[in-house]
């Protein structure tokens, strides 16, 4: 039996090879950028007035400063950090009630600050981690994703994320793959298919921009995403339709948030996303076109391209579809 060893076998052997070592090489410089920003990421302990205790998270943000979420300390009578065994309580407070970001001022706290990225370049598919308390655990935990969505929200842009995180997990950070710090972990959607969502950097440098000192004990105000339903975000209230599979409810929500934010992307894809399930191809694919035109890092929009294509036997679009998907995220290649 004679091996016959063809110069096709050994590239893709050669690739093969690299993408292996190419993902472990990444993996560790992961778990080296994680390890280095466990001591930047603080524990949250909360009483309040009945003696009930809680746990969140917190992020050293600049020095002497820790942001977590307001309602990790909302209507607490008591409030500390701990590090390392160490605890600190905070004399005074930052605030952003609607925004959900609260930074808790302390003295001589001796733990090292994150850098603060900026996400005026955000692009849909970047590599994120985030790291928190999730789920009380004894050390800072780390899970890996990808950005999913970007949502303006009173001019800031509210990130989505597969980063994701449990209960305890409010307050913590998320990362980009440089170790910058681009949000905070703020809230999820219910459902074991959430939606997690982190509130943006650029609200933490607002705040400490403008320094406005509050007292602990300052009554708390109810986030955004505690509003009724009428008066959240668009991005929210498409939630229940798209989990429900409420299309025709999806539908009339675009074309309002279509109205209220022309030339919203995300506006236009959920537009697509209805009118796809309705089984309007051709009005869906008009939409769709738009998001990458304007987008062209929008995965999802390009996998409900490709079915459409699929749908009306279009291979070479279906060709063309699949290169861009595989190259957003190399692990659809198998699906």
């Amino acid at each position: 039996m004679i091996l016959k060893i063809t110069y096709l076998t050994l590239l893709v052997f050669s690739l093969n090879l690299y993408s292996e070592t190419s993902v472990e090489n990444k993996n560790k410089r992961l778990n080296e950028l994680s390890f280095s920003i466990n001591p930047s990421i603080v524990k949250v302990h909360t009483a309040n007035k009945q003696g009930n205790h809680g746990v969140g998270s917190g992020v050293v943000v600049a020095k002497d400063h820790v942001v977590t979420n307001c309602h990790v300390i909302a209507d607490a009578k008591g409030i500390h950090v701990t590090k390392y065994g160490v605890s600190y309580p905070p004399y005074a407070l930052l605030a952003d009630w609607r925004h959900d970001l609260c930074i808790l001022k302390f003295e001589y706290l001796k733990l090292k600050p994150v850098t603060l990225a900026s996400n005026n370049k955000l692009d849909y598919e970047t590599e994120v981690f985030a790291k928190s308390y999730g789920g009380n655990t004894v050390k800072p935990h780390t899970t890996i994703g990808a950005v999913k969505g970007v949502f303006d929200l009173n001019g800031y842009k509210i990130i989505q994320s597969s980063a994701w995180f449990s209960l305890g997990a409010s307050g913590g950070g998320l990362f980009n793959d440089k170790g910058e710090l681009i949000g905070v972990t703020t809230f999820k959607t219910p459902g074991n298919s959430g939606s997690f969502y982190s509130v943006p950097v650029e609200v933490i440098k607002k705040m400490l921009e403008d320094n406005k000192e509050l007292s602990i004990t300052t009554a708390a105000e109810s986030p955004f995403w505690d509003a009724p339903e009428k008066k959240l975000p668009f991005f929210m209230q498409v939630v229940g339709p798209i989990k429900k599979e409420n299309w025709v409810k999806l539908k009339k929500i675009s074309i309002k948030w279509i109205a209220n934010k022309p030339g919203s992307y995300e506006a236009e894809y959920h537009l697509g996303l209805a009118n796809y399930h309705l089984g309007k191809l051709k009005e869906a694919k008009v939409s769709l076109d738009r998001v990458i035109k304007i987008n062209n890092k929008h995965l999802q929009a390009y996998l409900y391209l490709y079915e459409i294509a699929k749908s009306q036997g279009k291979n070479q679009e279906m060709d063309n579809y699949k290169k861009v998907v595989i190259s957003l995220n190399g692990s659809l290649l198998d699906d």
